[in-house]
């Protein structure tokens, strides 16, 4: 199972959490710490919930094709509700003042998704039926290493990911009346359009995430539960910006998710 904890897994958390607080950033997890396994870097990801005394509150979910991809747990107190008003001594990672930003669509579930019995699978529509709304959000991403690009995936899965915050725009109900594949969406920064496009989800199906999040935590004994909320993928390169700016991702149907750093 995921949760599975081991004393390199919370070596690894606490070195991690250590440069939340402000340490310096880490070249790479000591050799010793490195997650080998999928299933390692997990278990870094729960063992720092644990260090963080935090419930889950949502998921990320990041997928390379539609069959493949990493998923990380949100701690409680990296969601929160637009318009955030962000202040350095309230983020999540201290003594850090570039922040990148992406727009997405999330999905909330309404009733759980519990893991399923071995070889089983759910389906687009089972999983559709759970979800009782989409919401326009912003995910901060910021990293713990002094270059993400220059570690192991696996390094980045237990950092989860570079998840910072996840900033949630209006709950949307009927969504399903959308052409969610293909929303309008403005990125504006300090007032102004970066990025203006019909569509741009990475696989064009913002769906498809949560319904491979739901079959991948099946595997590890894991499921959603209602009230989480899933990402589902940047619709714009990542951008970065600093304290006393503002960003805006509206998405035509769903409103807009608002963040003052």
């Amino acid at each position: 199972m995921i949760e599975t904890s081991t004393p390199n897994a919370a070596a690894a958390a606490r070195a991690l959490l250590a440069v939340r607080r402000g340490a310096p950033r880490l070249r790479a997890l000591p050799a010793p710490l490195a997650p080998q396994t999928l299933a390692d870097a997990y278990a870094v990801q729960y063992a720092l919930l644990r260090e963080l005394n935090s419930s889950i509150a949502g998921w990320k979910a990041s997928l390379f094709d539609a069959e493949n991809g990493i998923c990380a747990p949100l701690p409680a107190n990296a969601v929160r509700d637009a318009p955030a008003y962000l202040v350095p001594s309230r983020m999540p990672t201290q003594n850090n003042s570039q922040f990148g930003i992406e727009p997405e669509v999330a999905f909330r579930l309404g009733s759980d998704l519990p893991p399923l019995r071995a070889g089983a699978r759910y389906d687009r529509e089972t999983v559709s039926a759970a979800l009782v709304s989409a919401h326009a959000v912003i995910e901060v991403v910021v990293s713990r290493y002094l270059d993400s690009a220059a570690v192991t995936q696996l390094e980045r899965v237990a950092d989860s990911f570079m998840n910072e915050l996840l900033i949630v725009g209006p709950s949307v109900p009927d969504w399903r009346a959308l052409p969610i594949a293909s929303l309008p969406l403005e990125f504006r920064v300090d007032g102004k359009p970066v990025h203006q496009a019909r569509g741009g989800h990475p696989l064009n199906d913002p769906l498809l995430p949560v319904v491979w999040l739901a079959n991948h935590l099946s595997q590890f004994g894991q499921g959603l539960r209602a009230g989480e909320i899933v990402t589902t993928g940047s619709w714009n390169d990542v951008r970065y910006v600093t304290f006393e700016q503002s960003v805006t991702a509206w998405f035509d149907g769903l409103g807009s998710a608002i963040v003052n750093f």
